[in-house]
């Protein structure tokens, strides 16, 4: 466990030190830009979200959060790094309540129970294989009967910010960043597979689906959480 914090660790440090640029990374300029960009998936995410309280995790600096907000009647949107959420609480946020938390994905600690969709982009490629039950327990944790999860996160391709350097003895990869300030990151990056996604929520997720856009470099699975009782 003591080498996943270290590299759970390391992943919030990057985030956080990265959040000054954070929109430039992700060439975010403003939600209606984003929308028209990712037209397909966010008509997929509204069809599947819609009138749900959600839960977001990993939100960044919030720009899935305006979608979800757009959407939903009620979005609390957690992230581990204050530097992000500073940045996402001084957007513009039309629709439904949003509350933003600093918790942790492991924990969710103060997060309220109990939602009825949960929501992360770009999130689980970076949960070490070693700690993806526990993240998928604590947030089940927190969802209620029927609640609906929707994850979205990259294709691999050849991008210099994405390409894999390295594999450790757990099967994590790992992506080198280096900031506009010099500083230098090891952050796994991992690219599961259809199939290793649905092998993932095998005995606690039903009704899974999976979805790419290849011209967008994403892939969505969304699934329904069974019931602790039933299992």
């Amino acid at each position: 466990m003591s080498g996943d914090d270290d590299l759970i660790r390391e992943m919030r440090e990057y985030y956080q030190a990265r959040a000054p640029w954070h929109d430039e990374y992700m060439s975010y300029s403003d939600n209606a830009s984003m929308e028209e960009l990712l037209r397909p998936i966010v008509a997929t995410v509204a069809e599947l979200l819609a009138g749900r309280d959600v839960l977001e995790v990993a939100c960044g600096t919030g720009n899935w959060t305006q979608v979800l907000a757009r959407r939903c009647p009620r979005v609390v949107a957690t992230d581990a790094c204050e530097g992000v959420l500073s940045l996402a609480r001084k957007k513009e946020y039309r629709g439904g309540d949003v509350t933003f938390l600093a918790a942790d994905a492991y924990s969710l600690q103060d997060v309220p129970a109990r939602f009825a969709g949960a929501f992360a982009a770009d999130w689980l490629s970076h949960v070490p294989r070693g700690q993806m039950s526990r993240f998928l327990e604590v947030l089940h944790g927190h969802l209620g009967e029927g609640a609906r999860v929707v994850f979205i996160d990259v294709l691999r391709r050849d991008h210099p910010d994405l390409k894999p350097y390295r594999r450790d003895d757990e099967g994590n990869l790992f992506c080198r960043r280096t900031l506009p300030d010099g500083t230098v990151y090891d952050v796994v990056k991992n690219y599961p597979t259809e199939g290793e996604l649905r092998c993932m929520i095998e005995g606690v997720g039903q009704e899974a689906d999976y979805r790419q856009w290849p011209g967008l470099a994403r892939w969505l699975l969304t699934y329904v959480v069974i019931d602790s009782l039933e299992r």
